[in-house]
């Protein structure tokens, strides 16, 4: 049992799980707008189940394969020097062959009991956070954050086109948007939770190369920006007064937080944001859902 919960952390499930949920959000959104295609109750709860299981373990495995290509700045950093690799419990050939066996399993699991197009985006996704964010962007640029976040904003595209959507459809495109900007404030808030240990990893993340106070603007500026957008896609995507009222206060919420941190710049208050964080993105989501099957 031990051994399964070291295999298991490689995937960071709880991130992962957190990005799938949005993924059936996009699946339930597509349903409840699309009813006239014919799709049943049981159809819905099959694709989410597909895409739970298969989205997860592509987004996962990529996670695995991050661990083992961050084996050597892992130990410099209390957030991650108890992982498998830098602990020593697991070895570095093993923890990449079984990031690239769930990764591809995911993929194709995807591919061929929801969409093909869902299993390519998905595969697009990894490769993005892999081969861009992790082996690319992530040791050379402050906005590694900010490009590599697309690859896990995808995930709503991902349940639309596994529930038949189209791709060209402006609502998960919205969703997207709303993870795109939602990632970097999220990111940025956990990097000033935990002081000094991206710079002593050599990681250029903002606070390193542009300074906390700088960084702490960068999130205000997020959280005002995600406002605006996640109200101008709701009127994008035709949707109702209690998504714009949802939309105003959570993001207003979001604001305030990131003015505070603006005002009493501790760790605490860091942690108040990035943890306010996680559940506004699953109350957004859900006001879109809501909205989509009370209002219509």
């Amino acid at each position: 049992m031990a051994e399964l919960r070291l295999w298991l952390s490689l995937l960071k499930l709880r991130v992962v799980v957190l990005l799938q949920v949005t993924a059936i959000a996009a699946i339930l959104a597509h349903d409840l707008t699309d009813r006239q295609l014919l799709r049943t109750w049981a159809d819905t709860l099959e694709t989410a189940l597909v895409v739970l299981l298969g989205g997860s373990m592509a987004s996962g495995g990529s996670m695995a394969i991050n661990m083992w290509y961050d084996r050597d700045i892992d130990p410099l950093m209390a957030r991650t020097d108890q992982r498998p690799l830098p602990s020593g419990e697991l070895a570095p050939g093993a923890v990449l062959a079984y990031g690239v066996t769930v990764c591809a399993t995911g993929v194709a699991l995807l591919a061929q009991f929801a969409t093909p197009l869902a299993g390519a985006i998905a595969g697009f996704s990894a490769l993005f956070y892999v081969l861009i964010y992790t082996m690319w962007l992530k040791r050379r640029t402050p906005q590694n954050i900010v490009i590599g976040g697309l690859a896990g904003a995808l995930s709503p595209l991902v349940g639309w086109t596994a529930a038949g959507g189209d791709p060209l459809a402006l609502l998960p495109w919205g969703m997207v948007a709303i993870i795109f900007l939602w990632t970097p404030p999220h990111f940025w808030a956990l990097t000033l939770a935990r002081p000094g240990e991206y710079a002593q990893a050599g990681i250029p993340m903002l606070p390193v190369t542009a300074g906390e106070a700088a960084t702490r603007r960068h999130i205000t500026a997020y959280a005002v920006t995600l406002l605006l957008a996640s109200l101008a896609i709701g009127w994008q995507a035709g949707l109702g007064y209690p998504y714009f009222a949802a939309a105003a206060l959570l993001g207003g919420r979001f604001v305030q937080l990131a003015l505070a941190l603006q005002r009493t710049p501790t760790e605490p208050a860091a942690w108040a944001v990035f943890g306010y964080s996680n559940a506004y993105l699953f109350l957004l989501f859900g006001a879109i859902i809501a909205d989509i099957g009370w209002v219509g």
